[in-house]
């Protein structure tokens, strides 16, 4: 086995380590990066950063990014409308005062951008 073959075992059994229930759990990652760091093994740094892009994989495809105007006060039904639909587990809020309109909703690498400027910019490349 190679030595990137045996970097990623071991930063996929890390991974599955700092899960519970399917989730990523902070105290079972600051477990195993602790315990990693007292074996040191060759080649730490590549390793940990392999298991930091496992982790924040996993962490995005439980989060849901929202980017609004302003503050809503329907947020609560919304978010549960939200985790009902994709399975993230939370859902938390970016105001961003560029925006006139609309929102932009990242879940992992998928994006659903209905703001203003995005329809205006639809507008202008279709004519």
């Amino acid at each position: 086995m190679t030595s990137k073959n045996k970097l990623l075992k071991i930063a996929k059994t890390m991974y599955r380590q700092s899960l519970i229930d399917g989730t990523v759990s902070p105290k079972k990652v600051d477990a195993a990066v602790k315990s990693i760091i007292k074996l040191k093994p060759a080649n730490l740094s590549k390793l940990l950063k392999t298991y930091k892009g496992l982790i924040e994989t996993k962490l995005s495809s439980e989060e849901l990014k929202v980017e609004i105007p302003q503050k809503t006060t329907t947020s609560k039904q919304f978010e549960k409308y939200l985790i009902s639909k994709t399975g993230a587990k939370r859902v938390y809020y970016v105001i961003n005062p560029k925006l006139l309109a609309g929102a932009k909703i990242t879940h992992g690498d998928w994006v659903f951008d209905q703001t203003l400027d995005t329809k205006l910019e639809q507008l202008t490349i279709n004519n």
